[in-house]
């Protein structure tokens, strides 16, 4: 068991004791008249602070928890890594990973940076265009001005 571990599963149980003792002193069981009785004035309003710590306690009770599933994990897949043998071979499997991520990287921004470059020469065409058809006066401006973006449809 890691240090890390056990530290978390400490905590994780100390949470857990906290919560159970919070809501043992938060919510006593008190029994009083059954709601709806003709005469009785209804009892007082329940306590927000005792609500609001529970809340607390049951956040931190469920991240404990939480961090020691994630502790745990880790654990068992750096004890299968390290059983795995050969450092070497792990190495090259590292080596390839990261030049087939790269090549993806590589590959992607050139995807990117060819949008960019089509974008950027339609605009300048609609640009020139529109600006020839201003200058010629044939067409009103207002007429031949079209948004890249079509306008929501109205349902």
């Amino acid at each position: 068991m890691s240090r890390l571990l056990l530290c978390c599963l400490i905590v994780a149980i100390a949470a857990t004791g906290a919560l159970v003792i919070t809501s043992i002193v938060a919510f006593p069981e008190r029994p009083g008249p059954p709601p709806g009785n003709p005469g009785i004035p209804p009892g007082p309003p329940p306590n927000v602070q005792a609500v609001a710590v529970i809340v607390l306690v049951t956040g931190v009770f469920v991240l404990s928890w939480l961090a020691v599933l994630v502790v745990f994990a880790r654990d068992q897949i750096l004890r299968r890594l390290g059983e795995g043998g050969d450092p070497e071979r792990m190495r090259e499997l590292l080596t390839e990973v990261r030049a087939e991520l790269a090549a993806d990287r590589e590959r992607e921004w050139q995807i990117i940076a060819e949008r960019l470059a089509d974008y950027g020469e339609q605009r300048e065409t609609d640009g020139y265009l529109n600006g020839m058809r201003v200058g010629t006066g044939s067409q009103p401006a207002e007429e031949n001005v079209r948004s890249l973006r079509r306008p929501p449809s109205q349902r």
